[in-house]
């Protein structure tokens, strides 16, 4: 069987469910993928995310956190595979593939590529790619868009990017939505999600274009050869690529007012960020709002810090990077104020939080 996703064809033994769309006529691959039932030499695992990864004399071993009799073998180059399990026809499945992926993946990375974290449409012959943080709301902003516009899901959850022809592609792997559509589309704009009653967007610098491609792209750690490849890709990515960040609701009323908003490209300045610092989790006990630290965190800092409903609000607002200004306008989304005091008790809040030495940035 051969399948082939972007520009890479892979010469299968097994049979891949989800790769059917992607199954084609070839002549040579640019992959072999066999399988075994015996393990590779022993060895030290590598924490990968929720993969262990073991270094062998000519490639690696790449198995579930929780289980290492089924796994994949690849050379350094990951151009030959080989899955290890005991059955074929009873283990090919969603573990199996998710293996597959990892090796074809870093392949990918050394032909340009990028894996997006991102939930991805088509309208008009362009693609539109929905990334950032988790839970952020990627796909129901698709999904506003499919609702709105009759747009076409591409993937769900990592499409590939094709960084020197900025072409989007479908993969034969998703997220929920089991979305597995061979197709590939010049890329629109990547669109960098938070979530707002107002709808309007806003330019991006390049460090934050980088701090979110790094953030939301694949990049397999356990090889340095191609982590560092991958960086040269987002780098070269965030310098060329239509990224913005986009504020707005869910709803395909929203997903029409960000539309014209992008179409007539009305982005407001790009602004620096802030964020809030890693070790401190927001805990509310009898009613208050105590900010508490953590871990390493506990010896370094006295006490906790209480917070009112808005300053908890805005806590959790800088659990991503924001700008000042934008957490101004969730603060009177939210709540009945006039500006210039929601201004005013913002910046004394924000010269707390600094003081107290728990947000960095701006």
């Amino acid at each position: 069987m051969y399948y082939r996703i972007a520009e890479i064809t892979v010469d299968s033994d097994v049979y891949l469910p989800s790769y059917s769309a992607f199954a084609c006529e070839a002549a040579k691959a640019d992959v072999k993928l066999s399988w075994r039932r015996d393990l590779p030499p022993g060895g030290t695992d590598m924490d990968a995310g929720t993969l262990k990864v073991r270094r062998l004399p000519d490639g690696w071993f790449i198995h579930p956190e929780e289980r290492d009799d089924l796994g994949l073998i690849t050379n350094k180059e990951y151009t030959e595979l080989c899955l290890i399990m005991g059955d074929p026809a009873a283990e090919t499945g969603k573990q199996t593939e998710w293996l597959v992926r990892s090796a074809l993946e870093c392949l990918l990375i050394r032909r340009g590529y990028i894996s997006l974290h991102a939930a991805a449409v088509a309208l008009d012959g362009e693609a539109y790619a929905f990334s950032g943080p988790s839970g952020m709301g990627k796909s129901t902003r698709a999904d506003a868009w499919i609702e709105a516009f009759g747009a076409q899901l591409i993937s769900g959850d990592r499409p590939l990017v094709n960084v020197s022809t900025m072409e989007l592609c479908g993969v034969p792997w998703d997220g929920k939505e089991k979305c597995f559509l061979n197709a590939r589309y010049p890329l629109k704009m990547v669109c960098e999600v938070r979530r707002s009653g107002t709808a309007y967007a806003r330019a991006m610098s390049f460090e934050q274009r980088c701090s979110l491609l790094s953030q939301q792209s694949f990049v397999p750690m356990w090889d340095t050869d191609t982590s560092t490849m991958q960086m040269m890709n987002l780098m070269a990515f965030a310098k060329a690529a239509p990224i913005v960040r986009i504020f707005c609701g869910p709803l395909p009323d929203d997903a029409k007012a960000m539309r014209e908003i992008l179409e007539k490209n009305e982005l407001k300045r790009e602004q620096a960020d802030m964020k809030a610092k890693s070790g401190f989790v927001l805990r509310n006990v009898v009613g208050e709002h105590l900010l508490m630290p953590v871990g390493d965190n506990i010896g370094q800092f006295e006490g906790t810090v209480v917070l009112n409903d808005v300053a908890a609000f805005v806590w959790e607002k800088l659990q991503n990077p924001v700008s000042r200004d934008d957490l101004l306008t969730a603060v009177l989304n939210e709540y009945n104020v006039d500006e210039a005091s929601a201004a005013r008790d913002l910046d004394t809040l924000l010269d707390t939080l600094k003081s107290y030495d728990v947000i960095e940035g701006d």
